[in-house]
């Protein structure tokens, strides 16, 4: 458990640090499947923790910029979001409870490939990260089916669709960058805490011990990984990021393979 403990928190921290990821950590999911030879139920429900732990911290480094947005966005981040995940986590966990492993495992290949080739084709100019103020249409679109989306897919296999959904609402809808994070971070953070409760509730097998269990390793796995990626940031070169990405889609979308033979 030592040994793939530490290659998890160094692989993670470093390669999210090149990639300048804070939080929806995907490459966690996988090690928990490689290299501590977990089943995907297992993965997926500590995987739930770290995203929820990674969301709350981004939250708490932003409050007082929630604390000073207008009222009708409080509304917005603190009671429609929490309701439409509450919802959607739960539909999300449903599928979860009722999907084989092999299900689970394909659907999370496929969300491989996409991340992989996300990672690869998408990059931000500059200019794109200040956009004031997003295209009318899509900002609806994405503030209304956001929560669903995420509340739904984080029930499912952990993962809010960040990747995805983030150059969507930036290079598509125009929309302020900090704002997008802001906001997919409080979905992050509401659906994974209220798929904690549900997957406690469907899943086979569990137990008190088991969920503290699961709890304390993805509490570990946050601190390690948070720290190297906090300590590799330090050195990483700015301008190595851009191919930095684009290597580590490539390898995202060879491992998708791996993740798929899991399935067989």
């Amino acid at each position: 458990m030592i040994l793939p403990f530490l290659l998890t928190v160094i692989i993670v921290g470093f390669v999210t640090a090149g990639l300048n990821i804070r939080f929806d950590r995907f490459f966690t999911i996988l090690l928990l499947l490689f290299l501590f030879k977990f089943t995907i139920f297992k993965a997926i429900n500590i995987f739930l923790w770290v995203i929820m732990f990674g969301a709350l911290m981004i939250l708490l480094n932003n409050k007082d910029k929630i604390i000073s947005l207008p009222n009708k966005m409080k509304v917005k981040l603190l009671v429609m979001i929490p309701l439409f995940t509450f919802i959607a986590s739960f539909l999300g966990t449903l599928l979860f409870a009722i999907s084989k492993a092999a299900v689970l495992i394909i659907i999370l290949g496929v969300l491989a490939v996409l991340y992989g080739l996300r990672l690869i084709i998408v990059h931000f100019e500059e200019h794109e990260l200040n956009f004031e103020k997003g295209h009318p249409l899509v900002t609806k679109i994405c503030g209304f089916l956001g929560p669903w989306i995420s509340g739904f897919s984080i029930g499912v296999v952990g993962t809010s669709l960040k990747p995805l959904k983030i150059p969507f609402a930036i290079k598509i809808g125009k929309m302020n960058a900090k704002q997008v994070y802001v906001g997919n971070s409080m979905t992050a953070f509401f659906a994974s805490l209220f798929s904690i409760i549900w997957h406690f509730f469907f899943t086979s097998g569990m137990t008190l011990n088991l969920f503290y269990d699961q709890m304390l390793l993805a509490l570990a796995l946050f601190a390690g990984i948070h720290f190297m990626f906090e300590i590799t940031n330090l050195f990483f070169p700015e301008r190595w990021r851009k191919g930095f990405q684009i290597l580590i889609g490539m390898i995202l979308v060879l491992v998708s393979l791996k993740i798929f033979m899991l399935a067989v």
